[in-house]
């Protein structure tokens, strides 16, 4: 009786413990600024993270180690209000609970930047383009209008992809599977394709 009972004992800690791993715990990491960030782990997409809370509580659109994501995407709700003649427009996208400022296109679809471009360079062009179009500036438009005031700047820039519309010195691009407005499906893809959120 007792070894069945040590038994099963081990056998709960043995499930806890890969169910522990499984989903992961927290993990704290050190920002350049020398700032600790604490992150929870949540379930995962592709492996990928979907979310970033500095100390101060802020959210960033950008992954940190690990993410989750609903099937059908991430519901974006628009800013109401604001220039709504604007170019760039806002919303709030909630992940992992969290509650995000992103951009959006004027039609209402979610703005991506591309983690490999550098600042102020597109590198996602040709076949990439296809499936990641830029956001592109109407002819002769050199300002770029947001409906809310933004912490950082938008800017127009040309690239091999034409005049593309920046964010803080990262090209903003959509994504060609994102076929709802209000609905962003490509955060997190290969790894390299992210939401822009306020603070990019």
């Amino acid at each position: 009786m007792k070894t069945l009972r040590h038994s099963r004992l081990i056998a709960l800690m043995l499930l806890l413990t890969i169910l522990l791993v499984a989903c992961g715990g927290t993990t704290n990491t050190t920002t350049q600024q020398g700032n600790s960030t604490n992150t929870a782990s949540q379930g995962t997409y592709n492996g990928n993270s979907m979310n970033n809370q500095n100390n101060n509580g802020m959210m960033y659109a950008t992954p940190t180690a690990n993410g989750d994501m609903m099937m059908g995407g991430i519901s974006i709700t628009p800013d109401m209000g604001g220039n709504t003649a604007a170019y760039i427009h806002t919303g709030q996208a909630t992940i992992n609970g969290n509650s995000v400022n992103v951009l959006m296109t004027n039609k209402g679809f979610a703005v991506y930047y591309y983690k490999p471009d550098t600042v102020l360079t597109a590198t996602c062009t040709s076949q990439c383009a296809q499936n990641w179009p830029p956001v592109l500036a109407p002819q002769g438009m050199m300002t770029i209008s947001s409906s809310m005031h933004l912490p950082k700047q938008l800017s127009v820039h040309q690239t091999p992809n034409g005049a593309q519309v920046f964010y803080d010195g990262h090209a903003l691009y959509t994504y060609a599977a994102d076929k709802q407005p209000n609905i962003a499906t490509g955060r997190g893809q290969d790894q390299q394709w992210y939401m822009v959120g306020f603070l990019l």
